[in-house]
C-alpha cells in the first residue's frame, strides 16, 4: 500500500509538471488559426508640416483595424508607431486579417492638428489561406493648431 501510494505521488509530480510546461508553452503570442484567412501588410509615410512642408517627428501614427462596417475592432487589432527625424513611419503586420484600416496622425507635443484617413488593402499574389500582402503610402500634411 505505502507503495503504491508513492507511486501514485511521483505519477501526480511528472502529470503536473507536463501540464504546467505545456501552458506556458501556450502562453506567447500565436498566429492566426488554421482556417483564417491573413496577408501581411504594410503602411507607410511621412508626417510634414503643412505650412511650410518640415518634418514632424514624434508624431504618433494609430493603426486600426476596422470591420465590413467600417467600426474599429477591438484594441487587440490597433497599434501605433511613431515618426523618425525626418517624418517618417512605417506600420508592418504579418497577420492582418482585416482589410480596412482607420489611419490616424496625433501630435503628442499638441502644436499640430489630428488628421486621420481610411484605406483599404487588396492583397495579391496568395495561395491557399494566404491571401497575398499590399503595401500603402499615406502622407499627412498637419495644420498649425490656432491659439
Amino acid at each position: 500500500m505505502k507503495q503504491s501510494s508513492k507511486w501514485l505521488r511521483a505519477f501526480n509530480v511528472f502529470l503536473s509538471s507536463i501540464l504546467a510546461l505545456l501552458g506556458y508553452t501556450s502562453c506567447g503570442e500565436s498566429s492566426v488559426e488554421y482556417g483564417t484567412p491573413y496577408a501581411k501588410y504594410e503602411i507607410k509615410g511621412k508626417v510634414t508640416d503643412k505650412e511650410n512642408k518640415n518634418a514632424v517627428s514624434g508624431a504618433r501614427v494609430i493603426v486600426k483595424a476596422l470591420n465590413r462596417d467600417l467600426r474599429p475592432l477591438s484594441s487587440y487589432f490597433t497599434d501605433t508607431v511613431y515618426t523618425d527625424k525626418e517624418g517618417n513611419y512605417i506600420y508592418q503586420n504579418e497577420d492582418a486579417m482585416s482589410e480596412n484600416y482607420q489611419v490616424v496622425c496625433e501630435d503628442p507635443s499638441n502644436t499640430y492638428q489630428s488628421d486621420s484617413t481610411r484605406i483599404k488593402m487588396e492583397p495579391e499574389g496568395g495561395e491557399g489561406w494566404y491571401q497575398g500582402s499590399d503595401s500603402r503610402t499615406v502622407d499627412f500634411e498637419l495644420d498649425k493648431k490656432k491659439p
